[in-house]
């Protein structure tokens, strides 16, 4: 894929934010499983077994690699959305009551707001926000005196879809749980980009995609301390979570299955673990450290241009740069990179309209940058952005 060329010219992804691409063995692992040993699992026959062992050998392996103590606190979904929302949905149906408090920061994805607006708005609960700095880091001292006795939930970003600020979230956990409250981390643009140990972070929950570090599209992970899994009702209502089912009454499956209604994308969970056992090989901690020094050559450059303001200074970043130009509009950048260069990137609200309402703009320009990236194509963007800004005087 990231050897095509369009129009006889090479293509530069840098809106790997949004998605990744992905390693020749989660193809190779899909094809496979269809090809030589597709069944549906939780089957009698032998096909089925195999594709049952083959699933919890991908949960098993999803546990060892954010550091979860046991892989029955993995339950599979179909994305992080979903996962958000049952943690959502299930705090509204069965712990949330009128005036209690929800926490969140101005720094959210749409994915980690709307959940728990609707939460709100079944249960009479209310939504509160932390604010962020000029650097784009939440306000420690507002968060910690935003917590209160109706606080009954923190729910945040472990690292900004829009900054890549990296929240403090350990110190964050840390005082939640003085007072008892627990904390969902939204770790979709983490788990691809830096090690992980939930454990180590105490979270109650953790969510993530597949498709944004190199797995399938259409797979998700909710990790969740077992006691919290436990108390939580159902999402979805199917045959794979029920344990017995009578007219009368139904008996569900303990956790993690009795969140996993119907028949889940399993080919793709299969092939996730393929994807899992690349990154291990590649190494977190060495993908993050190389990521890094893309993220400060980038800002260098970048910081070099005039016209250009860049947004989020935080001292501990992910490989993501936002900016905007003066009295020049990111979307046309955003087709001129694309029509003009074969450099794909994103611009506009970023999934993330509140935040543009606080920052007082209409859009960014975002690039996000992945392990398959190099500086020579931080070049060219530089050299494209130049040429932009000048054309357009």
């Amino acid at each position: 894929m990231l050897g095509k060329k369009v129009n006889r010219k090479p293509f530069i992804y840098f809106d790997n934010a949004a998605t990744g691409h992905k390693p020749q063995s989660v193809l190779q692992r899909l094809q496979q499983f269809y090809m030589g040993e597709y069944g549906k699992p939780k089957e009698s026959h032998e096909l089925g077994k195999m594709a049952t062992e083959s699933v919890e050998e991908a949960r098993s392996k999803i546990a060892n690699f954010i550091g979860a103590g046991s892989e029955k606190s993995i339950v599979f979904t179909r994305g992080c959305t979903e996962s958000i929302n049952i943690v959502a949905g299930g705090f509204a149906r069965e712990i949330l009551k009128k005036r209690d408090e929800i926490l969140i920061t101005a720094l959210e994805h749409h994915a980690n707001i709307i959940p728990w607006q609707m939460a709100c708005a079944q249960s009479g609960a209310i939504l509160k926000v932390v604010p962020i700095t000029p650097s784009g880091e939440i306000e420690i001292e507002s968060f910690e005196n935003m917590l209160s006795d109706r606080t009954k939930i923190v729910a945040v970003s472990h690292s900004s879809h829009v900054f890549g600020t990296i929240l403090p979230v350990k110190k964050m956990i840390a005082l939640a749980h003085k007072k008892g409250i627990p904390v969902l981390l939204d770790g979709a643009q983490t788990v691809p980009h830096m090690p992980v140990n939930v454990e180590d972070l105490d979270c109650d929950f953790y969510t993530f995609s597949a498709h944004k570090m190199g797995g399938p599209a259409g797979v998700g992970v909710l990790y969740g301390k077992r006691k919290w899994l436990n108390q939580l009702p159902p999402f979805e209502g199917g045959s794979d979570m029920a344990k017995k089912v009578s007219f009368e009454k139904t008996e569900y499956e303990s956790v993690p299955q009795k969140f996993e209604a119907g028949t889940m994308p399993f080919a793709d969970i299969i092939a996730f673990g393929a994807g899992i056992d690349f990154l291990e090989e590649l190494g977190m901690e060495n993908l993050f450290q190389y990521e890094q020094e893309l993220l400060a050559y980038a800002t260098e450059e970048l910081s070099k241009i005039s016209g250009v303001t860049l947004l989020g200074s935080a001292a501990e970043k992910e490989a993501v740069i936002s900016f905007y130009m003066e009295q020049k509009d990111v979307k046309k950048l955003e087709k001129y990179l694309s029509n003009e260069h074969n450099i794909f990137v994103r611009a506009g609200e970023l999934n993330a309209q509140p935040l543009m309402k606080v920052l007082g703009v209409k859009g960014l320009l975002r690039i996000s940058f992945s392990y398959y990236n190099t500086m020579s194509e931080i070049d060219m963007f530089v050299k494209a952005l130049k040429k932009f800004l000048e054309e357009k005087k």
